[in-house]
């Protein structure tokens, strides 16, 4: 009778509240306050120096590239107190918003540089990094169709040996491309990375990245497989990018891809900080010391 008594009771109070699911709270959004957003990514090897200045939105705002776009931005880069140069702005770009062409700006292993960007409406953003140094590998291979995959498809693969140095924290960028010659025409083709090596991590655009947690000091023995379709009517070439990144580039790379795959999961997803490196503002800068290898 008691069981009977408390079913009708919780019966009554579900279904007599006819809002009790459907309740509906109005959150409004944290204040906003705008902040430029820097994106300079250079090396020892560039001729031109490119970067991207924007303000940051808020949640809710409907903003695309020429709304974010900042036009009275100075973007200088210092080292050792000195200006070593201004990247001019450059309109109607749509990678970029500042380029400067045939740089004279020459980056050194273990040398300190600061970027500074300036706006009327804005704090100063500037962010400091360090080149780091070269690390040169000791062999490195191409062995063609080396490895059958789970298709059953042929691939080449990429050895790369080297030293990693104790007395520091290193991170590795590599990256496999090739160019296809056919009735005179090129173009370039990047090649998409996948390997066993459980330190190899996803990095930017087809690259891979690894950091050397696991074997500091150490040799180290890296292979990666390629699928390079070869044609008796194409010349190829293929060359492996080889970088020591900084730590911020690192972890920059892979807050991207995380985020990315975190979308996945649509409303289930967390939230993925993007790492940023600027005082007073967003986003990040790194100069990368890298070498091409013809393979």
């Amino acid at each position: 009778m008691k069981n009977i008594f408390c079913y009708i009771l919780a019966l009554i109070v579900f279904t007599g509240c006819e809002d009790f699911f459907t309740t509906t709270l109005k959150v409004d959004p944290p204040p906003h306050e705008d902040q430029i957003v820097t994106s300079a990514f250079f090396s020892n090897n560039d001729t031109s120096l490119t970067a991207v200045v924007n303000r940051s939105t808020a949640i809710l705002e409907n903003a695309d590239f020429d709304t974010r776009n900042l036009t009275n931005a100075t973007v200088r880069l210092f080292s050792g107190g000195e200006q070593l140069t201004t990247i001019p702005y450059v309109e109607g770009q749509s990678d970029f918003n500042h380029i400067e062409e045939n740089t004279g700006v020459v980056f050194n292993a273990g040398q300190e540089y600061t970027l500074r960007v300036n706006h009327p409406d804005y704090e100063e953003a500037s962010a400091t990094v360090v080149v780091p140094n070269e690390i040169v590998p000791f062999r490195f291979e191409l062995e063609e169709n080396a490895v059958i995959d789970e298709f059953g498809d042929r691939l080449d693969r990429v050895t790369v040996e080297f030293t990693d140095p104790e007395t520091a924290e290193n991170f590795y960028e590599i990256a496999v491309y090739s160019i296809r010659t056919f009735n005179e025409n090129s173009y370039l083709e990047s090649h998409y990375i996948t390997s066993l090596d459980f330190n190899l991590e996803e990095s930017l655009t087809d690259a891979s990245i690894l950091s050397d947690q696991t074997f500091n000091g150490q040799d180290y023995k890296l292979q990666i497989n390629i699928n390079r379709y070869e044609s008796e009517e194409e010349a190829l070439q293929t060359f492996l990018i080889w970088r020591s990144v900084t730590k911020d580039y690192y972890q920059f790379a892979r807050s991207i891809i995380l985020q990315r795959n975190a979308e996945d999961f649509g409303p289930f997803s967390e939230p993925v900080p993007v790492k940023s490196n600027f005082e007073n503002g967003l986003g990040l800068f790194s100069i990368n010391f890298e070498r091409v290898y013809p393979l």
